[in-house]
C-alpha cells in the first residue's frame, strides 16, 4: 500500500497557492496551505507533515527564515520557490538546506518532478497517487461493445 504524504504549502498568492493546492491533491498528496508565516507554524505544531513547499517572499518574513522556525518545531524537507529568483537566493535555498528551488512561474511538470524526488529520496518512496484506469495494452483483446439495455416498460 502507497503511503500517503502531508505537504505544508505556504504561498501568499491566493490563487497560486489554490492552484498548488489542487495539484498536488490531485497527485494523491494531503495539503494544508496557508500565505502566512504564523499560520504555517500553527499548523506545524498541530500537524503533522512530511515536507513543505514554501514561497521565499512572504509577509513580514522569507521562506528561509520560515524553514529554521518550522525546524524548531520538526525539522523538514522542503522545497523553496521564488518569482524574483536571483542567483542569490538559489545559493542561500542550497546553504539553508533546502532539498529544491524552483523558479515561478512554476512549471507544474517540475513541481511535480521535485515532489517525487524528494518522498524518493527523504522517504524512500512509494508515491502515494491516485488510482487510475490503466489503459490496456494494445495486444490485449478488449471486449466487444455492447449498447446499454432498455428497459421494457
Amino acid at each position: 500500500m502507497a503511503q500517503s504524504f502531508r505537504i505544508l504549502l505556504v504561498e501568499d498568492d491566493d490563487s497560486l497557492r489554490v492552484c498548488l493546492s489542487e495539484f498536488l491533491a490531485s497527485h494523491g498528496w494531503g495539503v494544508a496551505a496557508t500565505g502566512h508565516g504564523e499560520e504555517a507554524m500553527s499548523l506545524a505544531e498541530q500537524q503533522r507533515f512530511d515536507f513543505s513547499i514554501l514561497d521565499f517572499h512572504l509577509p513580514g518574513t522569507t521562506g528561509l527564515e520560515l524553514f529554521q522556525q518550522l525546524a524548531t518545531v520538526r525539522p523538514l524537507p522542503a522545497i523553496l520557490m521564488s518569482g524574483l529568483a536571483t542567483t542569490e537566493e538559489a545559493i542561500a535555498a542550497q546553504n539553508a538546506g533546502f532539498f529544491r528551488f524552483l523558479r515561478k512561474p512554476l512549471e507544474l511538470g517540475a513541481l511535480r518532478q521535485a515532489v517525487e524526488q524528494l518522498i524518493r529520496s527523504h522517504f524512500g518512496g512509494p508515491l502515494s497517487m491516485p488510482a487510475r484506469r490503466l489503459p490496456l495494452p494494445p495486444h490485449f483483446p478488449r471486449p466487444p461493445f455492447q449498447a446499454p439495455q432498455r428497459p421494457a416498460f
